[in-house]
């Protein structure tokens, strides 16, 4: 089955690349495919337990655009949302800046990082990790690092988008710090870097996401 196939962030790069190349499925798509999958899965927790205010941190990459479509959707089907934006400067690009764009028209709240926010994720009753995807390979620092620390300490419900923040994901090596989820929203393949027993702590109960990617045997 695919959902129990472990691929490398290098072969899931080329996964995304020929599906937009090969078989014409626009990369808009999968992001769309991923964050409306993703809320799919939140909004069916949270209806459970009653919650409705969900605050989502977003990084500097292409994880932050699976975190405001995920944002849209949920705001879309009533729910309060909050945007939490941790870079400084924005330079969002492509899919991730279009999405980014989106959200704002649409006057979702977004709060760029400050030290306020320790006080306002107290409001919420679900956090979303969308900051780092499975690109990252240095240390986590700075108001990363703050934002990391702050979610592990919140005492909320924290899902993480396609992986947690300051996992590697091909090893497993935790880069500093890492978010400790409660639940692993992974897309379309676990990560190699999942094998490893000593990362169970911080992925939680991981959940394959299918964002439509074509069969994996035309790869490879």
């Amino acid at each position: 089955m695919r959902n129990k196939i472990y691929l490398s962030s290098k072969d899931i790069y080329k996964i995304d690349q020929l599906t937009s190349d090969k078989f014409l499925i626009p990369s808009f798509i999968l992001m769309e495919n991923a964050g409306k999958a993703a809320a799919e899965f939140i909004k069916n927790y949270a209806k459970k337990r009653r919650f409705k205010k969900i605050i989502v941190f977003c990084g500097p990459g292409k994880n932050a655009g699976d975190g405001f479509v995920l944002a849209r959707y949920l705001y879309i089907w009533g729910f309060d949302v909050r945007v939490i934006i941790l870079p400084k400067k924005v330079e969002y690009k492509g899919d991730t800046a279009l999405n980014y764009e989106i959200i704002k028209k649409l006057k979702i709240k977004i709060t760029k990082f400050n030290k306020k926010i320790k006080f306002l994720i107290n409001k919420y009753d679900i956090i979303v990790d969308a900051i780092f995807g499975i690109g990252l390979k240095r240390e986590v620092e700075g108001i990363y690092k703050e934002a990391i620390d702050l979610i592990n300490s919140s005492n909320k419900v924290v899902f993480s988008i396609d992986i947690p923040s300051g996992l590697q994901a091909d090893t497993g090596e935790i880069l500093k710090t890492a978010v400790e989820a409660d639940y692993t929203l992974s897309m379309g393949f676990l990560k190699s870097g999942f094998k490893n027993r000593f990362v169970r702590k911080y992925l939680g109960k991981v959940k394959i996401i299918d964002i439509g990617y074509p069969p994996l045997k035309l790869f490879f």
